[in-house]
């Protein structure tokens, strides 16, 4: 079920055209900023989009003299992320999977000390669960994480639920360019 649902996911995510992609991305861009979590938030875990996901670039370009931005790098030796502040665009280097990752040599971020986390996803269900890529990456990082977790995506990759397995870990908050929802907790 999982399977299937990605492959719908990520084909229809890869066809927007540019051109229906960028509002689409500045809505979303225009509804995180206008959240209590993120105004209140100075350091914030973002994303590199890649494979059509939501492009947080103006969030990061926008913001990144007000708020600290963090990135995550693959550690290969024990598949988890790791955390960095990033400054700039051009602190990032070609990395695991070919993914833009902060550099080596740029600050490291104790997970302890991140205020928000925006986290991409193939899908997510209104229970809070997601779907990624299937490495569990970031459901490692999520379940060390004390701090609001908002996922962001397009509408159509918003699903009532998906089925969870033991590892999957809940976000918070889905934004996407047509409204704001807060999951709750039973």
């Amino acid at each position: 079920m999982k399977e299937q649902l990605r492959e719908k996911i990520l084909y229809q995510r890869t066809k927007q055209s540019p051109r229906d992609k960028a509002p689409k991305d500045q809505k979303i861009t225009d509804f995180i900023q206008s959240l209590p979590e993120f105004q209140q938030a100075q350091e914030v875990l973002i994303y590199i989009a890649i494979h059509g996901e939501v492009d947080l670039t103006t969030l990061f370009e926008g913001k990144k003299g007000e708020k600290r931005f963090i990135l995550p790098r693959v550690r290969r030796e024990d598949n988890t992320l790791a955390l960095y502040h990033v400054n700039s665009l051009d602190d990032l280097e070609k990395g695991t999977f070919s993914i833009p990752e902060p550099k080596l040599n740029l600050e490291k971020v104790e997970i302890e000390t991140v205020d928000l986390a925006i986290i991409p996803g193939v899908g997510f269900g209104l229970d809070g669960h997601r779907i990624g890529y299937g490495g569990g990456f970031y459901d490692r990082l999520l379940g060390k994480m004390n701090c609001p977790k908002i996922g962001v995506a397009y509408e159509f990759q918003i699903v009532e639920n998906i089925e969870a397995e033991d590892h999957d870990e809940k976000i918070d908050i889905i934004v996407t360019e047509e409204k704001i929802t807060h999951i709750s907790t039973p």
